[in-house]
């Protein structure tokens, strides 16, 4: 013989529909607070707006040069070493020994730049160029993956921005190193 069972529910001690349901969405807020943000993503920035890397600091619209608490600051500490033409950046940017890097303009220009895309790596999404030429990834899941549109202007001005800037971005690979910085680990741009 074969029992079945079921749940009974007294209808007068159970709450109205209206406070279950606010009391869902109560739980929901609470357990999942920044659902569908995640603090280490840097905004993507509308078309208009373009941030300021300089030959110097003072020229310079980021107040984080130097501090890797962030994949935006350790990005901007490496468009720093570019343009400021101080290897030590770029060593510290991405955790390896920079010796001699050739500067475009002897770090005199100014470089403007944009978040056009900035994503969080999950198991599913590790991108295939993420492979080295082992075919082994050199991403994980965790990484942050950022994208910028980037300007480089000089003396004479700027170039016009990109018709499509994420196609014709350059993407950075990010990751949270065991001390709590950042490192750029690679970056590639297209065509690839």
């Amino acid at each position: 013989m074969i029992r079945m069972h079921t749940l009974a529910f007294d209808c007068r001690t159970m709450p109205h529909p209206a406070t279950r349901a606010l009391l869902t969405a109560l739980i929901a807020l609470w357990a999942f607070p920044a659902a569908g943000k995640d603090p280490d993503l840097p905004p993507v920035d509308p078309p208009s707006r373009w941030h300021r890397m300089g030959p110097t600091d003072a020229e310079s619209s980021s107040h984080c040069i130097g501090q890797l608490i962030s994949p935006i600051c350790t990005l901007e500490t490496l468009l720093a070493c570019f343009d400021h033409a101080i290897n030590a950046l770029c060593t510290l940017a991405t955790g390896e020994e920079w010796r001699f890097i050739q500067m475009e303009g002897g770090g005199k220009g100014t470089t403007l730049y944009q978040v056009v895309a900035a994503r969080r790596l999950t198991p599913r999404d590790i991108p295939r160029r993420c492979l080295n030429d082992d075919l082994e990834p050199t991403c994980k899941a965790g990484d942050v993956q950022i994208t910028l549109s980037k300007r480089s202007c000089w003396s004479y001005g700027c170039p016009p921005p990109d018709k499509d800037p994420v196609k014709m971005g350059t993407t950075y690979n990010l990751r949270k190193e065991g001390d709590g910085r950042w490192i750029v680990f690679e970056w590639y741009s297209p065509p690839y």
